[in-house]
């Protein structure tokens, strides 16, 4: 999972008088110019031009912020991790500086720092909904799927258009085996799905999946075929299509799924799926007349 950038702060100065002191202004124009290489994606100069700005004026929380947005893009995530603690030091108020370390506490996989981290930024400002969704992520890293409910149901409160939290909170709940919770969730999220997305095909998968679980066989495969009609070689839908076709006794049509499946399978497919799909395969071509 890559941590996305949420934006440079690009500050414009207005002098007036004695208002800032002529190591903020140097520490300004410095940023100033790192952000400005940095849009060029020139990410290394504008490192060390936001490293220098930083170090004219420590108290320039900015400055910081923005070199760790740079570190991201360096995936050069525990100086980035640095940048953005010093960030805070300097605006301890900051939520969004708060929500940043925690992300890139997550591609660190420090799962308890960053709950912490998520944490911190939601006294701040608990209407945070992606922070509440990544907090639910890391609930569950931390074995604490309990907590990963509530902190999922936080966030389509808190962010009703926010598609993964849907997803991610009806997922939880097949793995819990709450089918019917699951159900819910998900055709809630099909509501705020844009249409013809990949995203929307995703959820009418998993929306199949707990049909299938639910041995809802019609329903699950209409929910296979809706998703295959976003995404013609999606996968995962060719696959449970198939399994569910031969879960209701329909061989035909279980090895013609099962068989684009096989075809269509690159290499990023799990080798126990393609594995499953072709001992399939063959039971029903034995099974067959």
């Amino acid at each position: 999972m890559r941590a996305q950038a949420i934006g440079f702060v690009l500050v414009g100065l207005v002098l007036m008088g004695g208002n800032c002191s002529r190591a903020r202004v140097e520490s300004m124009n410095e940023m100033n110019a790192g952000v400005e290489l940095a849009q060029m994606k020139r990410f290394s100069e504008a490192a060390q031009s936001l490293e220098k700005a930083a170090a004219i004026d420590p108290s320039n929380h900015q400055a910081y912020f923005n070199l760790a947005i740079v570190q991201i893009e360096l995936r050069s995530f525990s100086a980035a991790r640095e940048a953005l603690e010093r960030a805070i030091v300097a605006k301890p108020d900051a939520a969004g500086y708060q929500e940043k370390l925690g992300s890139v506490l997550m591609e660190l996989e420090d799962w308890k720092a960053a709950k912490k981290a998520f944490c911190k930024a939601l006294e701040i400002d608990p209407s945070l909904f992606k922070a509440h969704f990544k907090l639910g992520r890391c609930s569950e890293e931390l074995e604490d799927p309990q907590a990963a409910l509530y902190q999922y149901t936080d966030a389509i409160m808190t962010g009703p258009r926010f598609l993964p939290s849907y997803s991610a909170l009806g997922r939880l709940y097949a793995d819990l085996k709450y089918p019917d919770h699951a159900a819910q969730v998900l055709t809630e999220g099909l509501k705020v799905a844009m249409p013809g997305t990949e995203e929307e095909a995703n959820v009418h998968h998993l929306l199949g999946t707990v049909y299938q679980q639910q041995r809802k066989y019609d329903d699950a495969i209409a929910e296979f075929q809706a998703a295959l009609a976003i995404v013609p070689g999606m996968p995962d839908a060719l696959f449970s299509l198939g399994w569910t076709y031969a879960l209701q006794g329909n061989d035909e049509e279980a090895k013609r799924y099962l068989d684009k499946y096989v075809m269509m399978a690159g290499t990023e497919a799990p080798e126990h799926y393609v594995k499953a799909a072709r001992d399939r395969l063959a039971e029903l071509r034995t099974e067959s007349p």
